[in-house]
């Protein structure tokens, strides 16, 4: 008997929809030991089983272990058989290969937007080897909704936005390939393996950031001056600053500071007062909120959207991938707020904002395929952290907001003469708080009070200061103000922005929080702007996304789209070969450079002198001291992850430590004194002289004591044969 087969995105959504759809209980089965589910809709027999995100990507299909480029001769291959990391997808896919085929009607139930229509697609295309199938929307995980969505589900997909994705996967890897290719096989005609990449969009982001530190470098300060005089009006105190505010000349500064020093008293000159509105906010798009999130927690972009995306599936919050500052009243604004006033932390605002008209104050910007981020009114469950509690309150905060009456204030701009030298002064005050109120306390509004004063009276002259200041280099951007700067420049989608930056860090491009080029980073942009201009041009990338945004609306732009990609690219491959052994040239020093710093441990604790460095060898990495032979410090450190300088010294030992970067996993700090008081671990005696810790579990054979990087542990007598672990402090097998 055929079913209906609900592909969901993730293991979460697909739980969501199941608890949605079912007359009564959901069975919960396991196939490749994926949860996948069976029930009932209407009577219908349905399976909702997830995938895991992308499932298919983009490879090359050459044979031939040897680098060239241009390579455009690309396959979709499942994404296990493409990524080492991503090799808990296979089991997704086999499940769902396996259900489809008995599947009478296939439904994509993937976010709607393009990479989910993209990973919708390429599932149903060369996973279950369909030609079409029902599509399901919705931009929240809440039960009215997704039954909505599933009975009133499309007859196909959206093949504007799948194409569309398709081919910005298809761009992405050509660029991301044959450049990478050009600059890896450039430095290694010059002797040096390393490898480099920049891609599509990576280049211009790179690019302006790279502007951006020529800026700071080449900034010379400027001194100037500001004359303050602190003043009092009925026991209020407050500042006016010289009208010239800054005077860079030092001897007009010097003599306007000369004619006001000691005077006691300032005239009233000039006084005005102006009422002025605040409009109320619009409500969050993605960027807008991960803004707002980095400004009032520090949490950047990336984790802003990965809690976003769990209070989504959480159902409570609207898809938080979207561009719209626009909300519908077709949404149901009053039933939202009703769910919220049951949330007794926001009832009586929620009641406030049930009064207005609810007509919210929407922004310019628009998304077809989502609304603004918006609260579902869904009860919170427990199980959320602090940073996920406050997101989720600003999310609710700002929805309130947008419905409120703009806020009055009063602004009162004074000028006082002290001996014919003009001083101003300015005060803001809020008048009526109206939206501040909803938004609190997220609204920073200065509040600045003058005190009553009228044309021609006295104020009293407490002190007047000659201040000495120099001028600021440009600003650098931080993780939040980057992310609106690539939105402002239309550089990638509001989707991939915070992984644009995370790989420019990660290929040690970029540094620290304030984000500052590494000389790495510099010297590949100024090779690639002397030689190869094309691939750092933000015009070519918005050309590009232009394309794809055309692409949406008309699929046959595809094929046209690609083929100017790969001409672009042979252009560019051309200019490259021709100047191969300059661009290694330029590039080289700067690598050694960037290796030796990511090497880098610390002082080596034994000999003083040399420095430690992670060094490999036939049996992995290690660390050694760089004074070698003379100095023969070694250890041995884990072969899987991401080992850097954790940039401290251990507070027990003083030896360096070292911080463990793997995927999924918060990075470990630990000392690399195997020794180290830190990692000893007390093991009670079992025999006067000889400690007895137990046989093997695996081969019968006594455990001794061993020591590593991580501390003391229990291990087989037998090894390497037997390569079981015992922990000391659980006595649990690790083998």
């Amino acid at each position: 008997m055929s079913y209906t087969l609900i592909i969901a995105e993730k293991p979460s959504a697909a739980r969501k929809i199941a608890s949605a759809l079912a007359d009564n209980a959901v069975s919960q089965e396991k196939k490749n030991s994926v949860m996948y589910f069976k029930l009932t809709h209407n009577k219908e027999e349905i399976i909702i089983t997830p995938a895991v995100g992308h499932l298919f990507g983009v490879t090359t299909a050459e044979t031939s272990k040897e680098w060239t480029y241009p390579v455009f001769d690309i396959v979709w291959l499942p994404t296990y058989e493409t990524n080492k990391n991503a090799g808990y997808a296979k089991k997704y896919l086999s499940n769902i290969v396996a259900l489809s085929k008995k599947a009478g009607t296939i439904v994509i139930a993937c976010d709607y937007d393009i990479e989910g229509e993209t990973i919708g697609y390429t599932v149903l295309k060369y996973g279950c080897k369909k030609e079409s199938a029902k599509r399901m929307k919705f931009s929240t995980l809440t039960k009215k909704e997704l039954v909505d969505s599933y009975d009133g589900a499309s007859p196909a997909l959206n093949m504007g936005l799948a194409m569309a994705g398709t081919t910005r996967h298809i761009l992405d890897f050509y660029f991301g390939i044959n450049i990478s290719r050009a600059l890896t096989l450039a430095l290694k005609a010059k002797g040096k393996y390393k490898v480099l990449s920049a891609g599509r969009v990576q280049g211009p982001a790179l690019y302006f950031l790279a502007k951006r530190e020529k800026e700071i470098h080449a900034f010379v300060p400027e001194p100037f001056w500001q004359i303050q005089a602190d003043c009092k009006k009925k026991d209020a105190l407050f500042k006016a600053m010289h009208k010239d505010d800054k005077i860079f000349d030092k001897e007009k500064a010097k003599n306007i500071f000369s004619i006001v020093k000691g005077q006691k008293t300032a005239i009233v000159d000039y006084l005005k007062e102006k009422k002025y509105k605040v409009n109320p906010p619009s409500p969050f798009n993605l960027s807008d909120l991960q803004m707002e999130a980095y400004k009032l927690f520090k949490v950047v972009p990336k984790e802003c959207q990965t809690i976003a995306q769990k209070l989504y599936e959480a159902a409570l919050i609207s898809y938080p991938r979207t561009s719209s500052q626009k909300l519908d009243p077709k949404l149901g604004f009053s039933g939202i707020l009703d769910k919220l006033a049951k949330n007794n932390k926001y009832t009586a605002l929620a009641k406030e904002v049930l009064k207005t008209s609810l007509t919210p104050n929407n922004g310019k910007k628009d998304d077809p395929a989502h609304p603004a981020i918006y609260p579902t009114g869904e009860l919170q469950k427990d199980g959320f952290s602090v940073k996920e509690e406050k997101i989720y309150d600003l999310i609710v905060k700002r929805f309130f907001s947008c419905f409120g009456k703009a806020a009055v204030r009063k602004s009162v701009d004074v000028t006082l003469d002290i001996k014919k030298e003009l001083f101003a002064a300015n005060g803001k005050t809020t008048l009526e708080e109206n939206w501040f109120r909803w938004y609190a306390p997220y609204v920073k509004i200065d509040e600045t009070t003058l005190p009553p004063m009228k044309k021609k009276d006295i104020v009293d002259v407490e002190k007047i200061t000659l201040i000495q200041k120099e001028t600021q280099p440009p600003a650098r951007y931080n993780e939040a103000s980057i992310i609106k700067e690539l939105e402002r420049r239309e550089l990638g989608t509001k989707a991939t922005r915070a992984d644009i930056i995370g790989n420019l860090f990660k290929r040690g491009y970029l540094k620290e929080k304030r984000i500052e080029v590494t000389e790495l980073g510099m010297k590949v942009i100024d090779t690639l702007e002397k030689y190869c201009p094309e691939i750092i041009s933000e015009k070519m990338t918005r050309r590009f996304e232009k394309e794809l945004e055309e692409i949406e609306k008309d699929t046959a732009q595809s094929p046209k789209t690609i083929e100017e990609a790969k001409q672009e690219i042979t252009k560019i491959s051309t200019e490259f070969k021709a100047n191969e052994m300059k661009i290694g040239e330029s590039l080289i020093e700067a690598v050694f450079e960037s290796q030796k710093k990511e090497n880098y441990i610390g002082k080596c604790p034994n000999c003083d002198k040399g420095s430690l460095v992670i060094k490999r060898g036939k049996y992995g990495r290690f660390i050694a001291c760089d004074q070698y032979p003379e100095c023969k410090t070694i250890v041995s450190i884990p072969q899987k992850g991401m080992i850097k300088s954790a940039n401290k010294l251990c507070p027990e030992c003083s030896h360096p430590m070292i911080s463990i970067i793997r995927a999924r996993k918060k990075p470990q700090e630990l000392c690399i004194n195997k020794n180290c008081k830190s990692k000893q671990v007390d093991v009670p005696e079992e025999g006067a002289e000889k400690k007895d810790f137990g046989k093997c579990p695996k081969c019968g054979a006594p455990l001794v004591e061993r020591s590593s990087i991580y501390g003391k542990f229990l291990g087989c007598s037998k090894y390497p044969k037997c390569k079981t672990i015992v922990k000391l402090n659980s006595k649990k097998q690790d083998s």
